[in-house]
Order: C-alpha cells, then structure tokens, then sequence
C-alpha cells in the first residue's frame, strides 16, 4: 500500500518513456509517481535490441528496463506495480484510481501507456491463445524446440521473431501479407542466412486449428490453400494504443486513436495532462520514447511552476 496519497505528478505506464520522465522530474526535486510494472512493457520481452545508444553489442529488453527502473528508483521517484483503472480532474487536481483501489491526487499527469499488440481475427486464434498462439516469440519460443513454429506479420518485428525462432524451431514460415516485408535492411539480409526460414508473400492465413494445442495453420497462395503443420503460431502485426485512461479525460486523439500531443511540449489538449511514447503513435524507437519523456518531465516542471 501507498503511504503518500498526494504527489506532484503521476506518471502513468511504467515504458523507456515513463520511467525516463521520472527520472526528470525526480532529479528536479517534482514528488513522482510511476504507476506500472516495467517487466510487462513491450521492450521488457524484445530480446536483444541493437539499436538504442550505448551498447556495442546489444542490450536485453529486460536488463534494460531492470536499469530504468532502478535509476528512477535511485533519483528518488516511487515505483509501483499497480495498474490505474480511472483518471478525473476534480478541483484542480487529477483523482487517479488503481486496480488496489488506491486514490492517488496528483497536480500534472503524463500518460505513457503505451500500446498492445494487434490482434488479427483470425479463426483460432482466441481459441488457442497461450495453447500454441502467442504475440512474443522471445517469450515463448523455447517451448518450441525443434517443433515447426510461424511467424504471422510483417515489419522488422516479424523478421526479428523469425530469426530467433530459426534457432529453436526446426522449421519457420514466416507468413506476410504485403508484396515486401518491409523490414531494416539488416534483419533482411539475416533472414536469407536462414535455411529453415521459409517466406510467403501476399499470404493470408484463413485458420488455426489443432486438438487441445495448436497443430497446424492453413494459408492462401497463389489462389491455392495450403494447410501446414506448426505447433507455435506467433503473430508480429503491430500494435494498437492503450487510450481507455485518454477517453475518459476527454482527450483528443486522432483518427487511428493515437492521443495527439505536441510534439514540442507533449502537451495534450488538457492542461496539465502531457502524453509519451507508443500511446502517441509517432515513430516507435525506444530512443523517442525516451525522448518524449525528458521533454514532457521539463514542461511539467514549467506548468507546476505556474
């Protein structure tokens, strides 16, 4: 339980971009408040990232976010798993309620969501959802060891999961819809090293189905349907926002559901309510997330001054 029920800002997700503006705000004497748990963010479960500053050889999603979230800790922000169920302004102030029914007042809030991953419709995919169909192949890739794995999607994502399944599993297909993948030219060119990674493009898969577990997947080609054994079906089409919090503030967001914040100020248009990282939709690099929460930490410090 909370011991303080009143902080100057509240930061709401605990991302790069979350845990970045507490970093701020703490180092600038602000009482913070960062209410999410940094192991269940998207960068937690990457894997190896090779493309955020300072590490030659890569870092692991979950050493990084073990780094952030001990350096907010350290700069005196307080870090709490819980998970913010409602947000009003009442008075002045911001009125935030968690999932452990605590009731948290707060001056200025920054929403740091972030976002969840896309979900496809396709026919068996709730159905075997955690049974062999899942939204992270480092998670759950070794549960595959020489099994036959695909990989639905398109994007650097998908190229990363294929080629870490291509160390497990015995046979990878990587199903895409688009005429390219449309990945970094380096993971594209490591997809072509990959001997048990087989590729289809403008591919459309109609079905999972199996027993109690996943078994196969059935996919057009060429106006030809094929049903193909798998027993791990990881699916890499992107993400949606997490905007529940932004709807009931009255936030603007824009026609892909994205909150629209400046990019200047990550200002939305509700004073004292800034928006970071993925919930924004602007470019998805850990690098702008962490960006955005050092620029929305100084404009805070600003509107509190006020």
């Amino acid at each position: 339980m909370l011991q303080k029920k009143e902080y100057q800002v509240v930061i709401v997700g605990a991302g790069p971009a979350g845990l970045t503006a507490g970093i701020y705000t703490a180092r600038a004497g602000v009482s913070t408040l960062v209410i999410g748990n940094p192991y269940e963010s998207q960068v937690a479960n990457l894997g190896l990232i090779e493309n955020y500053s300072g590490f030659a050889k890569g870092v692991q999603g979950l050493e990084l976010m073990e780094g952030m979230e001990k350096q907010t800790k350290a700069n005196g922000a307080k870090v709490s798993y819980d998970r913010v169920i409602s947000i009003e302004k009442e008075n002045g102030k911001f009125i935030v309620k968690t999932e452990e029914e605590e009731t948290i007042k707060a001056q200025a809030v920054i929403l740091g969501m972030g976002a969840r991953h896309k979900k496809m419709k396709i026919k068996g995919e709730e159905e075997y959802y955690s049974k062999g169909v899942s939204y992270c192949a480092v998670c759950d890739g070794a549960l595959y060891q020489g099994k036959p794995t695909a990989v639905l999607g398109y994007g650097t994502g998908a190229a990363k999961a294929a080629i870490y399944l291509s160390n497990i599993s015995s046979k990878v297909y990587l199903i895409c819809t688009r005429k390219e993948l449309g990945a970094e030219p380096i993971y594209e060119n490591r997809l072509k090293t990959r001997d048990n990674i087989e590729i289809h493009y403008q591919t459309r898969v109609s079905e999972i189905s199996g027993g109690e577990y996943v078994e196969s997947f059935t996919f057009k080609s060429s106006k030809e349907e094929h049903k193909v054994k798998a027993e791990g079906i990881f699916i890499e089409y992107g993400s949606v926002p997490n905007t529940v919090l932004a709807e009931q503030l009255k936030i603007e967001v824009d026609d892909r559901g994205y909150i629209i914040s400046d990019i200047a100020t990550m200002e939305t248009n509700i004073p004292g309510v800034y928006a970071i990282g993925d919930v924004c939709g602007r470019i998805k690099q850990i690098a702008t997330a962490v960006g955005d929460g050092c620029v929305a930490a100084y404009k805070v410090q600003e509107f509190l001054e006020k």
